[in-house]
């Protein structure tokens, strides 16, 4: 009893689910709706804008590194009592109580110099010593002017190398956060059709279940007249048996896809109809105009270009540290100390420094060989890897492309098995009432009647797959004739 009252409250619920509202509440809920509701709120969205923001800040933070930086840093100040050692003038050591306090001040600004791949800098020192007890003084020191370069490695330019790589990864992240966008587009359209074929399969075995005891109660007045043998009575009796079981286990998956769809888009309480998404559009496309597209704005062909560069950008760097190395190091500069800080502007003097440093190995036991011959591997491998991503793409566009233009006829074909199979189970409902077929006649129509409204749904489903797996591709919308790019905010088309 228990069993069959849960049963009941289940069928119950998932009627309440799918059952269009007799005063109009519930609202509709168009495919073009769904999407655009998970591309907007879903939590993949916002896994996608926030990876596309980290991408962002990362260019601007590129190319702040290329613009002119001011600071100031200094120490106010360095207080410092203790003994010291220190060295006398003719060479011996001596300790000496020590009570006394350094503060510097420095004030620079330094510019990345993009050709070189070197820093120039322009600074201005202010530095003071305080000396504590019997003998207190202050010491000034200035560098009121400063010139350097400095210059790590010379035949390497790593800034030459992020100015191509940056811009790349950015227009990489932009062409990713489109296509993140498709594929969140891509599964709504599943769970939009898992919740639809849901939907129409408990219909359908609602129908089913009404029609079966329908037709039972029917027999059972004729069986009465001698019309209908005892045989074909316990055959009906089994098929609305059969159908109140498939009514049940219906009720369950609709109410799990119900779940699933509103989870997937955080919808939120309320009830709302889906609508059919029959309203299709088969434009016009060739494998060529397809693989154009996807070669043009294809964010896998971006991610090929930069795969290369940072490989070649690894075997630059290999070579130019694993030989004959150069650094250079330049500062020109004015300075002065006095006791007083009026004083440090009067006789100041010049402040001259440059270094060249060379590193070379001469016994490594070929460690900067295997390095250099790895890099060059490594080269290797990326651009085999990227002949064959290519091939991949290539077969991947095809294989859409010749799917799309076929399914225009596939959809046809599936919308008249389903109208034709939806009639003719009708008919042979009257012709089973007047006895003309038997049970098995009337249960393989209803059987072909259910078949033809899943293909259909199924059609549509694919057609819609197909839809957004080419934009994903190709990042051209063919139906408007515009590239899908990113808009403000963080949008996508």
């Amino acid at each position: 009893m228990k069993t069959g009252l849960s049963l009941l409250v289940g069928i119950a619920l998932a009627l309440s689910l799918f059952t269009s509202s007799a005063a109009g509440q519930e609202r509709s809920l168009s495919l073009q709706e769904a999407v655009r509701m998970a591309q907007e709120q879903s939590f993949e969205y916002k896994v996608a804008f926030s990876r596309h923001q980290s991408s962002v800040w990362r260019y601007r933070n590129f190319r702040a590194s290329f613009l002119p930086s001011l600071y100031l840093d200094g120490t106010i100040p360095n207080y410092s009592r203790a003994i010291s050692r220190i060295t006398l003038p003719n060479g011996e050591d001596t300790f000496v109580s020590q009570n006394q306090a350094y503060s510097s001040l420095n004030l620079g600004i330094q510019q990345a110099v993009a050709l070189t791949g070197g820093t120039l800098s322009l600074s201005s020192s202010l530095n003071r010593i305080d000396v504590f007890g019997n003998n207190r003084q202050v010491n000034y020191a200035s560098t009121p002017l400063s010139v350097s370069y400095n210059q790590q490695t010379i035949g390497f330019n790593a800034f030459k190398w992020q100015k191509e790589i940056e811009p790349l990864r950015f227009e990489s992240s932009d062409r990713q956060f489109v296509v993140d966008m498709q594929r969140i587009a891509e599964n709504a359209v599943a769970y939009f059709f898992d919740m639809l074929s849901a939907k129409m399969r408990l219909e359908l075995a609602s129908q089913n279940l009404a029609s079966a005891d329908t037709l039972y109660r029917i027999a059972t007045d004729r069986l009465r007249l001698g019309t209908v043998t005892q045989s074909s009575l316990l055959q009906l009796r089994l098929r609305a048996l059969n159908a109140r079981k498939q009514l049940t286990q219906d009720s369950v998956e609709a109410v799990l896809a119900r779940q699933q769809f509103d989870r997937y888009l955080l919808l939120p309480e309320g009830d709302y109809e889906l609508v059919i998404p029959d309203s299709v559009v088969f434009y016009s496309l060739t494998f060529d105009e397809a693989l154009q597209y996807a070669q043009q704005n294809s964010q896998e062909v971006m991610d090929f270009r930069l795969q290369r560069l940072e490989a070649e950008q690894n075997l630059a760097q290999t070579k130019a540290e694993s030989g004959l190395r150069f650094g250079v190091q330049a500062n020109f500069g004015l300075t002065n100390s006095a006791q007083r800080i009026g004083g440090l502007l009067q006789g100041m003097e010049n402040q001259q420094q440059v270094a060249v440093t060379f590193s070379m190995p001469i016994l490594d036991w070929g460690r900067a060989r295997t390095q250099r011959l790895q890099a060059e591997a490594d080269l290797a491998v990326a651009e085999s890897e990227i002949e064959q991503r290519q091939l991949l793409l290539e077969q991947e566009v095809m294989l859409h492309t010749a799917r799309w233009n076929q399914h225009k006829e596939q959809l046809a074909v599936a919308t008249e098995t389903r109208d034709i199979a939806t009639r003719n189970y009708e008919l042979e409902v009257e012709r089973f009432l007047r006895g003309a077929i038997t049970i098995n006649d009337l249960n393989a129509a209803q059987s072909q009647k259910d078949n033809a409204a899943n293909d259909y749904l199924m059609a549509l489903r694919t057609y819609w797959e197909l839809y957004y797996t080419i934009r994903r591709l190709t990042l051209y919308d063919f139906e408007s004739q515009e590239k899908l790019v990113v808009r403000d905010e963080g949008a996508a088309i």
